[in-house]
């Protein structure tokens, strides 16, 4: 991962130095060529002003004040210190008149770049060049322009030179706080591309060691990496991937315990009618039982244990599927009060054994809900079957069922053997009976799975038992907003 670091840092660093170094030669090129060309602008100017007042004053033939303008142009030359030639044509047809000159170029030693540019002068070109000159000992700027007469004839010409030292001075100066803003811009870059690279680099590092970490089990390591680009994207994805397995752990952990629930449940529930089916098959057996009434009796008492060991079994295997997480309920559309009417109606032998009376009523005859009918019908059989076990011989059991606020409400009502307050959240725990169970049968799973296909259907049950109301499960579902076609 360091080379990574390493190598994004120095590639940044590449960039940013190259950026910061173009932009530094640009900016020394455009700084000289404006202040070489701003001198060159003001010698042109001064030449042209030149050449201009010296025509006119050809033209108005004023040699005696022209003298003037010319003593007042070297004297502007050495303040400047520049010199201002004013030089003729001898190539013209009328060559500039000496009293309008200040330069005599017959026998003087001009080199040859001077000598090309006055040549362009004289063919009516302005011409400069600028180089180290022995005679100045200096770099200087040489510039000529053509002087016309009336007729547009090149009579002359005007010639200044000036030093270029002040200006290559300001250049180098220039280029010397240029090159210090570069190696200030190159430590910058360097710094920036530090700091980003490690900005890049850093939530990758962690998020590599989150990975290691979840991959050695720690599900619950988050990256505690926050930010809202790419790589913040990917920790959070990094960080929903660690809440799935913490999720898919704890699912393994509570499938596993279900796992060893039920099979520590199936080995204490079955070992005690085992022990007593081997005893009276046993006695059986070994012939310590040889009357016929006896016999009968251990064999019907074998049976009852079979039966009871049937129905346990039954509802650990209904109850374990029940708490699968992956178990699929045939959902549809279905009335409360037909489910609740049909599991009443089979319950009817079972009721005329005790002399029950049963009846189901609704409010609303449509109070539909969105569930597996055989779930809700094992739901209601479950709460009717304990209903008609603990209730007094004679009374009613009733099924009512409300229509209220999105909710269906069933509400099974039985008059028998209370439950104690402080029983009534214990009896939906597997293998609780409730203190009033006396010796009636049952496997104390009836409930749970009861609880379990109310959740199934993301509704509630819950108990109320007093002397004046009797016994009371209510369930409350939520109502569907489809109709039955």
């Amino acid at each position: 991962m360091k080379k990574i670091f390493w190598r994004v840092l120095v590639y940044f660093s590449l960039v940013l130095l190259v950026f910061t170094i173009l932009i530094g030669l640009m900016f020394t090129r455009f700084n000289r060529t404006n202040i070489v060309g701003a001198y060159k602008q003001q010698l042109g100017d001064l030449a042209e002003g030149v050449a201009k007042r010296t025509s006119q004053a050809v033209r108005d033939n004023e040699s005696e004040e022209f003298l003037d303008y010319l003593r007042a142009v070297e004297d502007l030359g050495k303040m400047q210190n520049i010199d201002i030639w004013i030089v003729s044509n001898e190539d013209s047809k009328k060559p500039l008149d000496a009293s309008y000159t200040n330069v005599e170029l017959t026998g003087m030693t001009i080199p040859a770049e001077t000598q090309s540019i006055l040549q362009n002068a004289f063919a009516g070109k302005k011409k400069n060049y600028s180089d180290y000159d022995d005679i100045y000992q200096t770099i200087m700027l040489h510039l000529a322009v053509p002087i016309r007469d009336k007729s547009g004839d090149v009579t002359g010409a005007v010639v200044v030179s000036g030093p270029m030292e002040m200006q290559e001075n300001t250049v180098v100066q220039y280029e010397k706080y240029m090159l210090i803003c570069v190696a200030v811009g190159a430590v910058l870059a360097f710094a920036l591309a530090f700091f980003f690279s490690r900005q890049i680099v850093s939530p990758i590092i962690r998020i590599k060691e989150a990975a290691l970490i979840l991959a050695a089990g720690d599900y619950a390591h988050k990256t505690g990496v926050s930010r809202r680009d790419e790589l913040g994207a990917l920790a959070e994805s990094m960080d929903t991937l660690s809440d799935k397995l913490v999720e898919a752990e704890e699912f393994r952990e509570d499938l596993e315990q279900s796992r060893r629930d039920f099979f520590s449940n199936v080995s204490h529930e079955l070992r005690t009618p085992i022990a007593v089916m081997k005893g009276y098959a046993d006695t059986l057996a070994d012939g310590y039982v040889t009357d016929a009434g006896k016999q009968k009796e251990y064999f019907e008492r074998i049976r009852s244990e079979c039966n009871s060991m049937e129905r346990l079994v039954s509802d650990l295997l209904i109850l374990s599927r029940m708490q699968n997480p992956d178990y699929e309920l045939n959902t549809e559309v279905l009335n409360v009060i037909a489910v609740a009417q049909d599991a009443m109606r089979s319950m009817r032998i079972l009721m005329q054994e005790k002399k029950l009376k049963g009846t189901v009523t609704y409010d609303d005859e449509c109070s539909l809900i969105e569930g597996d009918y055989d779930r809700i019908r094992q739901l209601f059989t479950i709460l009717l079957q304990n209903a008609v076990k603990y209730s007094y011989e004679g009374t009613e059991i009733t099924v009512h069922i409300i229509r209220d606020e999105g909710m269906i409400t069933a509400v099974i009502q039985d008059f028998g053997s209370l439950i104690p307050e402080e029983e009534w959240e214990n009896v939906f725990e597997k293998f609780y009976r409730a203190s009033n169970h006396g010796e009636k049968e049952g496997s104390g799973l009836g409930l749970v799975v009861a609880k379990n296909i109310v959740e199934r259907h993301r509704g509630h049950i819950f108990v109320r038992s007093d002397e004046k109301n009797g016994t009371c499960f209510t369930i409350e579902f939520p109502e569907t907003s489809e109709n039955i076609s």
